[in-house]
């Protein structure tokens, strides 16, 4: 983004450090938000898990807090090579487990007549947002290509980016779709807390934890990663080392605190998806080849259009997204208004 802005008109040269830490504060909000996501999804489908089938019954808070201890021991792993094994494991096992899911969603369906065939235009905003928060990749799509022993196979048409953004793209449809199908209007806010109360279909909720469990420190390398690179061009090299595992460990705290103060796992991703997610999907990325062009003496009349047309589009989405979200979240805990 800096080299971007420091292409720019005479105007914009001298802003390019402050551009810079305006895509950092919005990454960071992005991937703090992404993790406390995380926190209420597991402790969600735990308590659900263990009230249904033990005697073991600890409230959303609790399991939260309780989930501070395996996280904070995966967050020491600071290499994102060493989490790879990790990652593959819980790519596998999420494969089997949205199978199993899919099994489910094809075995029964409401009829069709009885489901509104769109939502309204008050919860649209809500959908935005949550569309958004769908891009939880994006900030980890420069770190994972400079880890790659050849970058290149990162952006070709069959590349990396490529294949995985259809394979998501083709997941998030079918469960959408046929998950509406199977439960329509009683459906939760995550597909796993509609799952049927059997044990087989239990332990997939568990499956799904330990997927996620295994993100969480993905999702946390990015800002970590800015912090560490701080640390030691600022820090004198014996204190690095203490003050890094500290600032990783406040890191998950913080992300725990914020998942006790909004435990409500749609709004939650609402919020984040219109806040951060917008600006790191539909603001910055258009912005940065408005600047690219003008450096190159392309900036067409089409240019202009396509990317101030999704900047626009930004903008109205983050403005009615956040104020829906927050006004949900307000209400969710009891009040009237905002």
């Amino acid at each position: 983004m800096r080299s971007a802005v420091e292409l720019g008109p005479a105007w914009i040269r001298g802003h390019g450090y402050l551009f810079k830490q305006m895509v950092n504060i919005n990454m960071f909000v992005a991937q703090f938000g992404f993790c406390c996501v995380y926190f209420v999804f597991m402790a969600d489908n735990l308590k659900q898990f263990f009230d249904q089938t033990s005697n073991i019954h600890i409230s959303q808070a609790g399991w939260i807090a309780l989930l501070l201890i395996p996280i904070s021991a995966l967050c020491t792993i600071r290499e994102l090579k060493a989490l790879a094994p990790l990652a593959a494991i819980a790519n596998f096992v999420y494969l089997i487990a949205v199978v199993i899911v899919l099994q489910d969603l094809f075995s029964d369906w409401q009829p069709w007549d009885q489901l509104p065939a769109f939502g309204s235009l008050e919860s649209l905003p809500l959908f935005f947002g949550t569309v958004m928060f769908a891009f939880e990749g994006v900030a980890v799509v420069l770190p994972i290509e400079n880890q790659m022993n050849e970058p290149i196979h990162f952006i070709t048409p069959n590349g990396v980016l490529n294949t995985s953004c259809i394979l998501v793209l083709l997941v998030y449809m079918t469960v959408g779709f046929f998950g509406f199908l199977r439960y329509g209007l009683d459906i939760k806010d995550t597909l796993t807390l509609n799952l049927p109360q059997t044990p087989f279909y239990q332990a997939i909720k568990i499956m799904f934890v330990l997927c996620i469990l295994v993100s969480y420190p993905l999702q946390f390398y990015v800002p970590m990663e800015r912090v560490e690179k701080w640390i030691k061009r600022k820090v004198v090299e014996t204190k690095q080392e203490p003050m890094i595992y500290a600032i990783r460990f406040g890191g998950v705290v913080l992300t725990c605190a914020m998942a006790q103060l909004i435990p409500h796992l749609a709004l939650f991703i609402s919020l984040v998806g219109s806040v951060a997610g917008t600006s790191l999907t539909l603001v910055f990325p258009p912005l940065i080849e408005l600047l690219c062009c003008y450096s190159r003496q392309e900036l067409t009349k089409w240019v202009w259009i396509r990317n101030i047309g999704l900047m626009a589009f930004a903008m109205v989405g983050f403005t009615t997204g956040t104020y829906a979200s927050m006004v949900q979240i307000v209400e969710a805990f009891g009040k009237s208004d905002v």
